[in-house]
């Protein structure tokens, strides 16, 4: 559990990296794949591997960091209030700028309705802050507000999207890089290796042989970046495996008992011995109906989803969502932004904050307390409290 991997990982206050396995994983008090729940053939390779997606792939923040600057406002540019996921974001984002002294204000980009997105960039742009961040949605929703900052000299990081330039349809706009991890340097590496890892995770579980149904998004760069991982690894680890349908779709979509679930349901239907079912956010499984569609089918099929949101660790617990093939810290991730445009203020550049993956079923890695969202053994918290000298 949880609590059980804190006492293990003081080595990290130190500065200790974990080391990786092939795809990403390593270092866990969890036990092997017997107890996991999986359905793993059981072979050395598919337990190691499992093992190995248990253990995760964080390391530490950075130890040391300039002096925080004083006086400094920072926008935080939430992807949508109404999600968990999102909410979460900003809700650490808070007490991270809390903690380093710096004044925080949010703007919701409600799910990108209405133009949410670009809407929240201008508020922010208008009321010159010091930093912008922009949370979970992609410069391809805000392009020429992004240009904008970047001609007043607000500086602009982005958490878990991906900039015009990786996405090739644009310049580079984000002023501060996101460098999360030496392994995961950008934001392409990172949905990347979402994609990777969670195919891996069904390359071991399924002991390599497999009849998938998935659901890649469509409409935001970001998404073609996990797209491709997912597609390339699975290839590449899993010869037996094999995508028998694919429900697509648009973050307009995913309302519940929208156009996606209804999708999904048909290919249940269509897909009766369907060993998994595929979503890469909890969004897809937990608000958009998902689970409770796969549940209803009353097939084999398992359901896999991805973030670690506290609403899917309480389905993990009653047996709807069978793991989180890939999840991180959320509450990490805002930390380190935060981190990161410190550095910037100091006219430092970014530097690896040490997140990773880790996936999560009945017994690994999940919270101890209903409700609660995966929480990373590694407290990170004190550390960058530690490094920024506000303890």
């Amino acid at each position: 559990m949880v609590r059980n991997r804190h006492r293990r990982l003081a080595a990290l206050a130190a500065g200790v990296v974990i080391p990786v396995f092939a795809l990403a994983a390593c270092g866990s008090s969890s036990g092997g794949s017997d107890d996991s729940g999986s359905t793993g053939s059981g072979d050395k390779g598919s337990s190691a591997a499992l093992d190995a997606a248990f253990k995760g792939d964080e390391s530490a923040p950075p130890s040391t960091s300039p002096k925080p600057a004083t006086g400094k406002t920072v926008y935080w540019l939430s992807c949508g209030e109404v999600t968990q996921s999102c909410a979460s974001y900003t809700a650490a984002g808070k007490e991270a700028a809390e903690a380093i002294g710096w004044n925080f204000k949010v703007v919701d980009g409600n799910l990108n309705q209405a133009n949410g997105y670009a809407n929240a960039m201008r508020t922010a742009i208008a009321a010159k802050p010091d930093a912008i961040v922009q949370d979970a949605f992609s410069c391809a929703a805000d392009q020429p507000q992004l240009q904008q900052a970047k001609k007043l000299g607000i500086p602009v990081i982005g958490v878990e999207t991906v900039d015009c330039s990786d996405a090739k349809v644009g310049p580079k706009l984000f002023t501060i890089d996101m460098v999360y991890s030496e392994k995961y340097p950008t934001h392409a590496a990172w949905w990347t290796g979402w994609g990777e890892w969670a195919a891996s995770f069904i390359a071991a579980d399924s002991g390599g042989k497999a009849k998938i149904i998935t659901a890649p998004g469509k409409g935001d760069p970001q998404f073609d970046f996990y797209n491709s991982g997912f597609d390339k690894t699975l290839t590449q680890k899993c010869s037996g495996c094999k995508v028998v349908d694919e429900v697509s779709w648009t973050v307009a979509d995913l309302a519940a008992n929208g156009p996606w679930v209804t999708g999904l349901r048909n290919s249940l239907v269509k897909n009766p011995d369907a060993d998994y079912v595929w979503v890469p956010f909890d969004t897809n499984a937990v608000e958009s109906g998902g689970a409770k569609a796969v549940l209803q089918a009353g097939g084999k099929a398992k359901l896999l989803s991805g973030i670690g949101s506290g609403s899917a660790m309480d389905l993990i617990r009653e047996g709807q969502i069978a793991a989180e093939s890939v999840a991180r810290s959320s509450d990490w991730v805002s930390w380190a932004a935060i981190d990161q445009i410190n550095r910037h203020f100091a006219g430092e550049k970014s530097v690896p904050q040490g997140l990773g993956f880790i996936s999560i079923d009945k017994s690994h890695n999940l919270p101890d307390k209903k409700g609660e969202a995966y929480a990373t053994s590694v407290d990170f918290r004190s550390l960058y409290k530690k490094a920024w000298g506000v303890e």
